[in-house]
C-alpha cells in the first residue's frame, strides 16, 4: 500500500509538471504572435499568414484588400498625455477596429500606431466603405483617458485591392501605404 500511494503521488506530481509545461509552451507561442499591448494579432502573425490568404485568393480568383490604418498625430497624444495616454488609446483603438470589421478579416497591429486588416472575399468598394466606417467610428467619439480625461482621435486609412495577373504581397501592400500618405498628405482623417 505504501508503494502504491508513492507512485500515485509521483505519477501525479509528473502529470502536474507535464501540464505547467505544455501550458508554458502555449503561452510563449501565443506571445510569439500577439501584441502584448492590444492583443492583436503582430506583424510576424501578419506576414505569415497574408501568404497563405493571398494564395488562397489567387489560386480562386477570389478578391482580397489589405486596409492600413495610422492615428493621425499620434507622437502629440503620447507627448501631452504620456505613453499611459498613448497606450490607452492605443487599447481603445485597436478594439474599436475589431468591432468594425468581420471575423473573417485578420486585424493585426503593424507596429506604433499602424493597424493592418486584410479582408478576404472584399472588393475595393467593399473595403472602401469599411474603411470609411472605421474612420468614421474613430472621428466621432473621445478616447477615454488613464487620467479621466478624453482625446478626441482621427485616423487615415489607405488601401488596395488584389489585381489579376502578376501581383504581389508587396504590390498590394505597396499600393496601401501610398494611399495612406495620400490621405495624410490631403489632411488627414481620410480614406
Amino acid at each position: 500500500p505504501q508503494e502504491l500511494v508513492a507512485r500515485v503521488r509521483t505519477q501525479v506530481r509528473r502529470k502536474r509538471f507535464n501540464d505547467a509545461l505544455r501550458q508554458s509552451v502555449v503561452q510563449t507561442i501565443e506571445m510569439a504572435v500577439t501584441d502584448g499591448l492590444t492583443g492583436l494579432h503582430n506583424r510576424r502573425y501578419l506576414e505569415t499568414h497574408l501568404d497563405i490568404m493571398f494564395d488562397r485568393a489567387v489560386s480562386r480568383g477570389k478578391p482580397l484588400s489589405y486596409m492600413i490604418t495610422d492615428i493621425d498625430r499620434f507622437k502629440s497624444i503620447n507627448d501631452t498625455f504620456g505613453h499611459d495616454g498613448g497606450d490607452a488609446v492605443l487599447r481603445e483603438f485597436s478594439n474599436l477596429l475589431r468591432r468594425q470589421v468581420r471575423g473573417a478579416d485578420l486585424v493585426c497591429r503593424y507596429g506604433g500606431e499602424e493597424f493592418v486588416v486584410v479582408m478576404p472575399d472584399t472588393d475595393p468598394e467593399i473595403a472602401a466603405r469599411v474603411a470609411e466606417r472605421v474612420r468614421a467610428a474613430v472621428a466621432e467619439r473621445a478616447f477615454d483617458l488613464p487620467s479621466g480625461r478624453v482625446v478626441p482621435v482621427t485616423v487615415s486609412v489607405g488601401i488596395a485591392s488584389l489585381e489579376g495577373g502578376a501581383d504581389s504581397i508587396a504590390a498590394l501592400a505597396k499600393r496601401a501605404d501610398t494611399a495612406l500618405y495620400d490621405a495624410k498628405n490631403s489632411g488627414r482623417n481620410k480614406v
